[in-house]
C-alpha cells in the first residue's frame, strides 16, 4: 500500500502555473522525501493535465490517455522511482471520486490530501477575463459579467471543497491563500523553499488590464491565430509607450460591481475559513477600486 496521494486541484488563476514550475524544478528533492511529482503526466507545461483530462476532457483539449492508462502510468512511475506518495497538480481537476475506477484505485493509498489554492473571487475573475481575452486560442469577445456568471458555481469554494471533505476527511483539506504568497506557502507544505534560477522565467504573463477593451475592439471578427497574436503584441507595445500623462478613462468594472461579487461569496468563504482553517475570514478585507481601460 502507498502512503499519500496529494491532489492539488487549483483553482485556475491562483498562481498554479508558478507553483507547478517550482514543483517540477524541485521534483528530485520531493523524490528524496518519497513523493513523486510525475513527469509522464505533464502536458506542455509542468501541470498534470493529462491526468485530469482523462477523467474530464475539455473542448479543445482532448484526452491523450484513458482513465486506466493514467492510473497505471502514475502507479508504475511511483514504483520505478521508489516513491511511497505522489503529488498530482492540475487546475483542470474534476471531482475524481465520481469515477468508480478511481474510487477503487485510490484505496491503494492510506490517505488522500486535497490542496486548494484560493483567491478572492473578484480578483480571480478579472484575471480569468484577462486570460481569455489575450489567448489567441480562445479570442473571447464576451462581456465580463457573462463570463463571471458562467463561473460562479465553481468559485463557491466551500461547496466545492465540502464534496472532497466528505471523501477524504476535513483534516485532509489544505488551503493556500493566493494573497499570502501562494508559491512560498505551497512549497512550505512540503518543506521546500523557493528555488531561483538564472532564467528570468515569466509564468503566464498578462495583457495589461487597461488594454482589455481595446483588445476586444481591435480583434472583433479576427479568427486567424497569428493575426490575433500580432494585434495583441502590438497593443502591448503601444500601451507601454504611452506617456505617464495618458490615463485610461473608460470604465470596465466599477468598485461597486467588484464589491457585489465579493459580497456574494462572503458567506461561503467564511464557512470555508471556519471549517478548513479554523479562522473567521478566508480573505482580509480590502477596498475595491474602479477598473479603467483605454
Amino acid at each position: 500500500m502507498f502512503d499519500t496521494l496529494y491532489l492539488h486541484i487549483g483553482w485556475s488563476k491562483t498562481g498554479t502555473s508558478a507553483v507547478q514550475f517550482q514543483l517540477d524544478l524541485q521534483k528530485d528533492t520531493l523524490k528524496q522525501q518519497g513523493i513523486l511529482y510525475s513527469t509522464l503526466l505533464q502536458m506542455n507545461d509542468q501541470a498534470h493535465h493529462h491526468f485530469a483530462l482523462a477523467f474530464a476532457p475539455i473542448h479543445g483539449y482532448p484526452a491523450k490517455y484513458k482513465i486506466p492508462e493514467v492510473l497505471d502510468l502514475l502507479e508504475q512511475e511511483m514504483r520505478d522511482n521508489e516513491c511511497h506518495s505522489a503529488l498530482v497538480s492540475s487546475e483542470l481537476s474534476p471531482f475524481y471520486f465520481n469515477n468508480p475506477r478511481f474510487q477503487e484505485w485510490v484505496k491503494k493509498f492510506k490517505k488522500v490530501v486535497v490542496i486548494g489554492t484560493v483567491r478572492r473571487q473578484s480578483d480571480l475573475l478579472l484575471s480569468l477575463f484577462n486570460q481569455l481575452v489575450k489567448d489567441p486560442q480562445v479570442r473571447y469577445q464576451g462581456r465580463f459579467f457573462q463570463m463571471a456568471l458562467n463561473n460562479f458555481p465553481r468559485l463557491n469554494y466551500f461547496q466545492q471543497l465540502n464534496r472532497w471533505s466528505e471523501k477524504v476527511g476535513k483534516e485532509n483539506i489544505w488551503l493556500v491563500n493566493y494573497d499570502d504568497g501562494v508559491v512560498d506557502s505551497f512549497l512550505s507544505l512540503f518543506d521546500l523553499q523557493l528555488k531561483n534560477t538564472n532564467d528570468n522565467v515569466v509564468v503566464n504573463k498578462s495583457l495589461p488590464t487597461s488594454a482589455l477593451m481595446l483588445m476586444q475592439e481591435r480583434t472583433e471578427g479576427i479568427t486567424d491565430i497569428p493575426h490575433y497574436t500580432r494585434i495583441r503584441d502590438e497593443l502591448i507595445a503601444e500601451i507601454n509607450d504611452y506617456p505617464e500623462s495618458k490615463k485610461p478613462t473608460r470604465l470596465l468594472l466599477s468598485k461597486g460591481e467588484l464589491h457585489a461579487i465579493n459580497a456574494h461569496f462572503l458567506g461561503p468563504n467564511r464557512r470555508c475559513a471556519k471549517e478548513f482553517i479554523g479562522q473567521d475570514e478566508l480573505f482580509a478585507q480590502k477596498p475595491c477600486k474602479d477598473v479603467l481601460c483605454f
